[in-house]
């Protein structure tokens, strides 16, 4: 049986929450609050396995929860009402994320996705979901977690709903993350995507061939598309050498 922990401040979402956790012999509340404060002296009492937690609370955000306690040995599912927190919390390793509105069915998909599956979230982690200016970058593929530095990828590519991530040291990861939500998470004064499959590290560019192509440092040439060649090119006067 899972022990829950619900840290939410707003009163009706935190008892729909209770109602919908309470409906499931699999899972057993072990505390709830509405603060930092209180999460910090409560949740190393009640040892849950899974943290369902708001991340905009009344005292700040409960990144910081995290970010204080000495260590986390349980799953974190985050609840926000804004994607682009959700996009932080999912990249930097956490479990799962829950917009608002709450539907029952995605909260008992991600409770189930979690039973059994206890994580630390380590120091690379940490970096990248406290720090909003971190270098580093979480690619997590079916078996394995990678950290990576943005200064280590040259360029990626994106196919559909699947990303490949092409590396200084000559390594090529896969993820089932589209190129859309890594152009959001990488800093835009050391990328650009030139094209709807490419987004590349600005510093590897040696060359534009006017038929439309860049040369990158490896020999590699990639296509810019017509409306990203003047942006490029803007970005390439005044880039920083990263």
């Amino acid at each position: 049986m899972a022990r829950i922990f619900i840290v939410e401040d707003e009163v009706g979402i935190r008892e729909e929450l209770i109602f919908l956790v309470g409906a499931r012999s699999e899972d057993h509340i072990v505390g709830t609050c509405g603060s930092i404060k209180e999460a910090m002296l409560l949740i190393p009492l009640a040892a849950p396995d899974i943290l369902l937690m708001d991340i905009e609370l009344s005292d700040g955000q409960s990144f910081e929860i995290l970010k204080d306690l000495p260590e986390t040995p349980f799953q974190v599912i985050f609840i926000t009402a804004y994607e682009h927190y959700a996009l932080r919390a999912i990249k930097a390793g956490t479990l799962d994320y829950l917009l608002k509105p709450i539907k029952e069915k995605e909260l008992y998909d991600a409770l189930d996705k979690a039973n059994g599956q206890p994580t630390i979230l380590h120091a690379e982690q940490k970096e990248i979901l406290f720090n909003k200016q971190s270098t580093m970058l979480v690619l997590k593929t079916l078996n394995e977690t990678y950290f990576v530095r943005h200064s280590d990828i040259l360029y990626c590519k994106g196919d559909g709903g699947y990303t490949t991530f092409f590396l200084q040291d000559g390594r090529e990861i896969t993820t089932s993350t589209t190129l859309k939500e890594y152009e959001m998470l990488l800093p835009e004064t050391m990328f650009l995507r030139v094209h709807k499959s490419y987004l590349i590290r600005l510093n590897q560019i040696v060359s534009y061939h006017h038929d439309g192509l860049v040369i990158l440092q490896s020999g590699i040439r990639i296509p810019v598309s017509m409306r990203k060649k003047d942006l490029l090119m803007q970005k390439m006067i005044y880039r920083n050498d990263q």
